[in-house]
């Protein structure tokens, strides 16, 4: 029998959760094009680090609104550690690596996220797919590679903190595939959401410490900045409340690996935001990559149907 395919709800919640992440970048360039004209370029770890921390804890506050989030259960705050943790390490790992790769290598090495979360499921004893999952998963990491240009990589320490970025997410992906099988799923995202919090505040005050970073005073500033104050909104309702909200219920109907590919497809939205909006053009690469990107994902998807629709005939012909 051809392999079956994944529940389509789940599917289409996962693929809107990339849809809106693909914004993110619009929205994070925005605050941050915000900070560096009111506070100058030395600013920016600092907005970084305050943007995070007002975008998570209103969405900690958001979700504490929602019925049924204050429900306890065994195992919470462990669980809530277990998916904030990775996040905000993964957040930062990756902020800190854009102050000195440029976004092309950056995509390519955090596109190595996909990769990882193959090569950890199989270490961790689960199964590792079939040829046609696998197939995907390499053309979903060359995709999210080349889709901006050819990365120019040379690595360094701000290229291995990208590279710890990929293998936290990938980390990221199998933990909430295990939490959320066991734990009631709001509850449990609103206390990663209070972690994530807490790292962000924690990043902020050692920022805060450095001579030319700014103080509290500009940091309620930039709230004043309708380009900061928007794209936090944003982030916080749709790529925070509604898009890991959405990742952490739906996410354990698909396999990790299957998760991953389709999350790969992040770039394209980007791409296609960035070409409406102005912020890029046509090009080979942008093409190359983002067909390789949904190459990966219908191979990953109908690959196994496929080649079980071109065998038929030859079965055919076998019975007869």
């Amino acid at each position: 029998m051809a392999a079956p395919r994944p529940p389509r709800r789940a599917f289409a919640a996962l693929l809107l959760v990339t849809l809106i992440w693909g914004w993110t970048f619009v929205w994070m360039d925005q605050a941050l094009e915000a900070v560096r004209r009111a506070s100058g370029a030395a600013a920016e770890p600092a907005g970084i680090a305050w943007f995070m921390s007002l975008r998570f804890g209103l969405a900690t506050v958001l979700m504490l609104l929602l019925p049924g989030v204050r429900r306890r259960a065994p195992g919470l705050p462990a669980g809530s550690l277990l998916l904030g943790g990775p996040l905000v390490a993964g957040f930062f790992l990756q902020m800190y690596g854009l102050r000195e790769v440029s976004p092309a290598v950056s995509a390519f090495l955090t596109s190595l996220y996909v990769v990882f979360t193959a090569l950890l499921g199989a270490l961790l004893g689960r199964r590792s797919g079939s040829v046609f999952l696998l197939a995907g998963v390499l053309l979903a990491t060359l995709g999210s590679a080349f889709i901006g240009g050819p990365p120019q990589v040379h690595f360094g320490f701000a290229e291995l903190l990208t590279v710890g970025s990929a293998f936290v997410f990938a980390v990221h992906i199998l933990l909430t595939d295990a939490v959320t099988r066991r734990l009631p799923v709001l509850p449990v995202t609103a206390g990663s959401f209070a972690v994530v919090t807490l790292g962000s505040l924690a990043a902020l005050g050692i920022e805060s410490r450095r001579p030319e970073s700014p103080g509290a005073e500009e940091w309620l500033a930039w709230l004043r900045e309708p380009d900061f104050l928007l794209p936090l909104l944003a982030s916080s309702i749709l790529a925070t409340v509604l898009a890991l909200s959405l990742m952490n219920r739906f996410q354990k109907e698909l396999p990790p690996v299957r998760a991953a590919v389709l999350y790969a497809i992040e770039p394209v939205w980007a791409a296609l935001i960035g070409l409406a909006l102005g912020r890029q053009e046509v090009d080979l690469w942008l093409v190359a990559g983002g067909s390789a990107l949904l190459a990966g994902n219908l191979l990953a998807d109908h690959g196994a149907r496929l080649a079980w629709l071109l065998r038929a005939p030859w079965r055919q012909r076998a019975r007869t």
